[in-house]
C-alpha cells in the first residue's frame, strides 16, 4: 500500500518578473516502509516536493494523498535546535507544540536520546555539543513524535564524512527498525545507493521524474557504511552518474 501517492503534481512560481515552473507532471508512489531518495540537478525542485508533500506548500495543479498527514517528521540540513532550552526541552518541542506532551512521552523521548548516546546530554544547551550530536538530536526530537513518514532534507551534509557514514548508519538503522517510510533529498549519489530501496532521478527545472532506480537487495541488506564495499556498489553509482550527468550539463 502506498504511503505517498503523487499525481500530475506541477508547481509554478509567480513574481513581478514572470512565471517560473518548478515542478511538471511529477507522478510518484512511495509504498510503506520503503525508502525513498529524491536526487538531481541543483535547482530541480527536489526540496520544493519536500515542503509539497509536508504541506508546507500547495502545488499548481495535480494531487497528492498522504496516509496519516498528521504522522509527519521533518529533518532538515540544519538541526535549529533553540539555544536557550536544554537537550531535554528540545527533544519534547515538538511533542508540546503537537499537544501531545506528558510523562509517557517524554520517557520515550529520553529513551531515544539514550539509545543515540546522549542521556548525559539532557540537561545541557545546544551549544556544548558538537555538530554531529546536535544533529542526532534533531532526530531524536523528529522520533519523539512517533511519525509514520519522515522527510529528510539534505539531514547530513552539513557534517564532516565520518560523522556523516556515522549518522547515515544510524538513521538507516533506526527508520528499518522502527518500519518507518522515507524521503531523502541529497546532492550525493553514494549517500542516496547506500540508504534507499529506490532512487527518483529529476531532469532540471522544471523538474520532472526522468528515472526510477531499484538499489539490488544485495546492497539494500548492508549497512551505508558496509554497502559502499560491495562489489555491485560502484556499477550502481556509474549508472546513476551517467544518466545525472545528462541533465547536469543541459
Amino acid at each position: 500500500m502506498s504511503r505517498v501517492a503523487i499525481k500530475g503534481l506541477s508547481l509554478t512560481y509567480v513574481n513581478e518578473a514572470g512565471a517560473f515552473p518548478a515542478l511538471s507532471d511529477v507522478s510518484l508512489d512511495v509504498k510503506e516502509g520503503e525508502f525513498v531518495s529524491f536526487i538531481g540537478p541543483s535547482g530541480c525542485g527536489k526540496t520544493t516536493l519536500l515542503s509539497i508533500i509536508a504541506g508546507l506548500i500547495k502545488p499548481t495543479a495535480g494531487s497528492v494523498f498522504i496516509k496519516d498527514q498528521q504522522s509527519i517528521g521533518y529533518m532538515l540540513q540544519h538541526d535549529y535546535l533553540f539555544p536557550w532550552l536544554t537537550i531535554e526541552d528540545n527533544i519534547t518541542l515538538g511533542q508540546r507544540i503537537l499537544g501531545i506532551h506528558n510523562e509517557i512521552s517524554n520517557k520515550k523521548a529520553l529513551r531515544w536520546l539514550d539509545r543515540f548516546g546522549l542521556s548525559d546530554k539532557r540537561q545541557e544547551r545546544p551549544q556544548a555539543l558538537s555538530g554531529g550530536m546536535r544533529q542526532r538530536v534533531a532526530l531524536v526530537r523528529t522520533l519523539a513524535t512517533e511519525p509514520s513518514l519522515m522527510l529528510l532534507d539534505e539531514p547530513f551534509s552539513a557534517l564532516d564524512q565520518q560523522t556523516k557514514l556515522k549518522l547515515e548508519d544510524l538513521v538507516s538503522n533506526t527508520l528499518k527498525m522502527e518500519k518507518k517510510t522515507a524521503i531523502l533529498v541529497t546532492h550525493d549519489i553514494s549517500e542516496a545507493i547506500a540508504m534507499s530501496d529506490r532512487i527518483v532521478l529529476f531532469t532540471s527545472r522544471p523538474g520532472r521524474v526522468a528515472q526510477l532506480f531499484t538499489v539490488p537487495q544485495a546492497i539494500r541488506a548492508l549497512s551505508p557504511f558496509d554497502s559502499r564495499q560491495h562489489p555491485e556498489f560502484q556499477n550502481q553509482f556509474q549508472l546513476i552518474w551517467k544518466e545525472l550527468e545528462r541533465f547536469e550539463t543541459n
